[in-house]
């Protein structure tokens, strides 16, 4: 998934929890999404990280929190009351949190959708509200009579962008059949076109079209939200230069 360098440049979250494995995650997590992050489990290390630099973005674990070891938790109410950083705590499903500092909460196992949505809300001056993959896959498209194949190039739990060289105008429908490669599954959906890309010098001549999922239903989404967590779990492994795993510490949606 592919952000604009110049938005991001300038962004850096704080990451701090008790659990190595949880770090290393989020860690490689929100590197490929383009943003610096600096993360560790101890407290002092992170109190330090406070006092020399001012990230955009803390996420913090209940933990480190709760003990307040050499003062975490009063230079974090600092940070958050004085220069108005944003908090993300993460926290234990089911589990109360007793930390009295403003903050928003995710819960473990975290839901890769939710921690998306509040890096867009926190960091973002245009939030994108849907975690989009860059992906090739083969799909069927069928608008009125006429039906044929195309390749999908992007996609989301709300659309997708197909290259397409089809006359199609906004607002038409259409039904697409697209094949969920490695889970030996295919979801026909209702879309709408959402707007038209010509061919140009300046995009490569990539011609295609937005599309826009209408009503899908509760079994359709939760089968493509665990597709766009597998995507994203193997392109994380794929970027990063070891073999680590997100999945076990993210909701598949399912």
């Amino acid at each position: 998934m592919k952000f604009l360098k110049g938005e991001l440049s300038m962004k850096r979250i704080l990451v701090g929890a008790g659990s190595e494995d949880l770090l290393s995650t989020l860690e490689l997590v929100l590197k490929n999404w383009g943003y610096r992050v600096v993360a560790s489990s101890r407290h002092e290390q992170i109190l330090a990280f406070l006092e020399a630099t001012a990230p955009d973005l803390l996420i913090l674990g209940t933990d480190l929190l709760e003990r307040n070891l050499s003062g975490l938790a009063d230079a974090v109410e600092r940070k958050v009351g004085v220069e108005k950083r944003p908090l993300v705590v993460l926290r234990d499903a089911g589990k109360y949190s007793h930390i009295r500092i403003p903050h928003e909460t995710l819960e473990l196992p975290i839901d890769l959708f939710g921690l998306f949505e509040l890096i867009q809300k926190h960091l973002m001056k245009y939030p994108r509200k849907n975690l989009r993959l860059t992906v090739r896959l083969p799909g069927m498209f069928c608008n009125g009579e006429t039906s044929g194949l195309a390749e999908v190039l992007s996609l989301s739990s709300r659309g997708l962008f197909v290259k397409s060289g089809s006359r199609v105008k906004k607002g038409d429908r259409l039904r697409v059949i697209l094949p969920l490669m490695g889970m030996g599954k295919e979801l026909e959906l209702e879309g709408s076109i959402l707007y038209y890309v010509p061919p140009d010098p300046r995009n490569n001549y990539l011609q295609g079209v937005g599309v826009e999922f209408l009503s899908m239903s509760e079994e359709n989404r939760r089968t493509l939200e665990e597709f766009l967590h597998r995507e994203f779990a193997r392109e994380v492994t794929l970027n990063s230069d070891i073999s680590h795993r997100p999945a076990p510490f993210f909701s598949r949606g399912v």
